[in-house]
């Protein structure tokens, strides 16, 4: 990298980590551990006037893609470590996210968990179906949470919307199958907070990237999570390590398929690092796909043991991946 590059870098690093001090002030919201009849339970945090304390770590179904006695393993886990907030969709795995839960997670825990899902419908017939699906496949009678899942451009949203996808979720809703509404978006902020500005009172939820490379390019950290905390829409974080971009090699999906990247995961940063600072943020919780129950033991330790990073910490850690994070694809989720 040439010395003006190195510059513009530095001065880009300098502009976001003004916008970021704002959002130091802002209180977490964090409530004691307690326990309940399957041992400890991780401590919580409100999901914005959702009235649900949701735990901090939250399961997320879009890895479990293995063997169903992996699945088993991740879930039993999970609950003996105490996690309560598990999140999955329709599309994970061609369903078979839905299938595991179903069969290891709602028969034993349902009562004592927090329960998400995600629809990729574009019409309200579609959503009916997908809900329906939902439900079987997670023998349940109702979702605490319903996401419209990958909200990718306004566009789609605005299809979305027209073909009755919205109504459709508030109908379920009425009806006792859905208790809260949102959405999940992480192409660009843009398009979150136009969906936030439609100021539909249903909506309660948003899924969207939070973590520590995230203000340098696009920030749902630094332009979304404000509005929605304006507007008391609960937050959980998703892509805490990129969605694996932080761990280096080739890009697999999303944008520049096949490039390869740096590492910053344990090159430059740590996974507890790069945790402590999703829980850092005013969130509510923050999912993470674990591919093992050493993954889901890993990760949990992380939660319990987290301490609250002060603003010095928060801009170093910022600092440290801001050069990478610039020039290479760590979020090929993002638009540019």
């Amino acid at each position: 990298m040439n010395k003006n590059t190195s510059e513009i870098n530095r001065r880009k690093f300098l502009k976001l980590s003004a916008s970021f001090a704002a959002m130091l002030s802002l209180p977490l919201g964090l409530k004691s551990s307690v326990s309940d009849k399957w041992g400890s339970v991780l401590p919580t945090r409100p999901l914005g006037n959702t009235g649900l304390d949701v735990s901090m770590f939250a399961i997320g179904g879009g890895a479990l893609r293995s063997d169903y006695q992996t699945m088993e393993s991740i879930i039993e886990t999970a609950i003996q470590q105490g996690c309560r907030f598990f999140e999955t969709a329709r599309s994970y795995s061609g369903g078979r996210s839905e299938i595991g839960f179903g069969k290891y997670l709602t028969p034993n825990y349902r009562n004592e968990i927090t329960l998400l899902s995600k629809t990729r419908a574009t019409d309200g017939e579609g959503l009916k179906k997908e809900l329906d699906e939902s439900l079987t496949a997670l023998k349940t009678d109702h979702l605490d949470i319903y996401l419209i899942h990958a909200v990718n451009s306004i566009d789609d949203l605005e299809n979305r919307l027209k073909q009755g996808v919205f109504d459709e979720i508030v109908k379920a809703k009425e009806q006792g199958m859905i208790k809260h509404i949102g959405f999940s978006g992480h192409t660009h902020p843009d398009i979150n907070n136009y969906f936030m500005d439609k100021n539909f009172p249903e909506l309660e939820v948003v899924l969207m990237p939070m973590n520590v490379v995230d203000p340098v390019q696009h920030s749902f950290v630094l332009n979304s999570l404000p509005k929605a905390i304006e507007k008391n829409i609960g937050v959980i974080g998703m892509k805490v390590f990129a969605g694996g971009g932080m761990f280096g090699g080739e890009v697999k999906w999303g944008r520049n398929v096949g490039e390869k990247r740096e590492a910053l995961i344990p090159d430059v940063i740590t996974k507890k690092e790069a945790q402590y600072f999703a829980y850092s943020l005013p969130i509510a919780s923050a999912t993470i796909g674990c591919q093992d129950a050493f993954q889901v033991k890993e990760n949990i330790e992380n939660t319990r043991s987290f301490q609250e990073l002060d603003e010095v910490a928060r801009k170093q850690l910022i600092e440290r991946v801001t050069e990478i994070a610039l020039n290479n694809t760590i979020e090929h989720y993002k638009l540019r």
